[in-house]
């Protein structure tokens, strides 16, 4: 028998490909998951949660009896049209059964597996610091939506201000507005009195918060960089790690060495270079290799080091197209501000 024979070529071209969809489709986990298995439920969905507590105080008052969802939805104001897709949900999540027909229908039971996820419903609805955390990503998705400037107070008479299934209280939305605030991710406006201080807008912080995906906590937490603090007294000793570092002779000196990237200039860059992306020209091959680079900039690029060799990798790629191609002046900005970034 003959020697086997490999395509080299092929099976190289073969493993970028499979690189690359491991690049693009790299395994997320939400911050606050549960590892071994246990997936979130419906605390962050107004209407179904409270479609399911409506269905076991329903399942209480008349045991083993079908309940029609077109009660439910003419009780909370929603077309009796959606009370067929509310009941059909919440049976492809388990928690529902609805009846046996040969016809579409919104009448639905409740199941074991709906009780148990009552309970944690309810557990969770007087879990502060869960109703907390909510409250700051509800509002600030709230703001995003909105056309102008809004008061605070009309947040509170909006479908999103429940929790699961239980109304936010006043003192709470206050709180995530406060936060909001704190961090930059919301404003506030005056009139021209400077007396209407209740008026809010999203910044561009806020909105690019969203635009990431990212929650309100994550983004906080990417916002403190780390850095390192070191003395010298007599001797040189370095307390962690300094990436990018200075190193001092003499006594009695203190280095403070940062080592991060800013969160919100690398949330602007990455999404600047996804929405330039059409106009960059690049052949197929090209262009999947450049959205691939772009999400592992966003994913890895506040590592100072990482993130440079990333950036290389697009410069490489796209910096030609970027610097000539893109002709509002646009990819000049964005690589002026990568270069800025990992320089």
């Amino acid at each position: 028998m003959g020697a086997i024979k490999w395509n080299k070529s092929a099976i190289d071209r073969s493993m970028r490909e499979f690189q690359r969809e491991i690049n693009r489709h790299a395994i997320k986990v939400a911050i606050g998951a549960d590892l071994n298995g246990t997936a979130g439920g419906l605390e962050e969905d107004p209407i179904l949660s409270k479609a399911l507590l409506w269905l076991d105080e329903r399942a209480v008052q008349e045991p083993s009896s079908y309940q029609d969802f077109a009660v439910f939805a003419e009780s909370e104001g929603i077309p009796v049209g959606e009370a067929e897709s509310i009941a059909l949900q919440l049976e492809q999540y388990g928690f529902a059964r609805r009846a046996p027909s040969m016809v579409r229908v919104a009448t639905a039971i409740l199941t074991d597996e709906g009780r148990v996820e009552v309970g944690r419903l309810k557990k969770l609805a007087g879990d502060r610091v869960a109703r907390a955390n909510y409250a700051s990503n509800a509002v600030l998705r709230w703001l995003y939506d909105q056309d102008a400037p809004v008061e605070a107070d009309e947040f509170a008479a909006d479908r999103t201000a429940f929790f699961a299934g239980a109304a936010l209280r006043a003192n709470e939305i206050t709180g995530a507005v406060t936060e909001l605030v704190d961090h930059g991710l919301v404003e506030r406006e005056a009139d021209q009195a400077g007396t209407d201080l209740d008026r809010l807008r999203i910044t561009a912080a806020g909105t690019a918060c969203i635009r990431s995906g990212h929650t309100v906590r994550s983004h906080k937490d990417s916002q403190n960089t780390t850095s390192t603090t070191n003395n010298y007294h007599g001797s040189t000793v370095v307390h962690g790690e300094v990436n990018g570092g200075v190193v001092s002779t003499g006594d009695h000196n203190t280095i403070n060495a940062g080592n991060g990237i800013d969160a919100q200039t690398l949330a602007g860059l990455v999404q600047g270079l996804r929405d330039v992306a059409p106009q960059l020209g690049l052949d197929p091959v090209d262009a999947d290799d450049y959205a691939a680079d772009v999400e592992a900039l966003e994913r890895d690029g506040r590592n100072p080091e990482q993130g440079a060799r990333i950036w290389r990798r697009i410069m490489r790629l796209a910096g030609p197209a970027l610097t000539t191609t893109v002709a509002t002046g646009v990819g000049q900005q964005l690589v002026e501000l990568g270069t800025g970034l990992y320089n």
